[in-house]
């Protein structure tokens, strides 16, 4: 989930809900989407807001294919820069 906030800075928040189990697997699944989004930060159009939700499949990949997934979604959302 995106959305334009007022400043020029990039804010991401990451949760995971108990669907996914107990502690060590949601801690878990919150380590995993905030390794695989802090490379991307600087590729990301400021002045918006990111919501990551961690689902029960993020238990079951590797912290590389978290990464492809989450750049995919913000090249389908418009939220990476253009290259030059």
């Amino acid at each position: 989930m995106a959305l334009e906030n007022d400043s020029d800075q990039i804010r991401v928040g990451v949760t995971a809900g108990r669907s996914l189990g107990k502690a060590v697997n949601r801690n878990r699944a919150k380590r995993l989407l905030r390794a695989a989004i802090n490379p991307l930060l600087p590729g990301i159009v400021p002045g918006v807001d990111l919501m990551l939700i961690a689902r029960k499949p993020i238990l079951e990949v590797k912290s590389t294919q978290v990464q492809e997934a989450l750049t995919k979604s913000l090249h389908k959302a418009n939220l990476l820069k253009k290259q030059p």
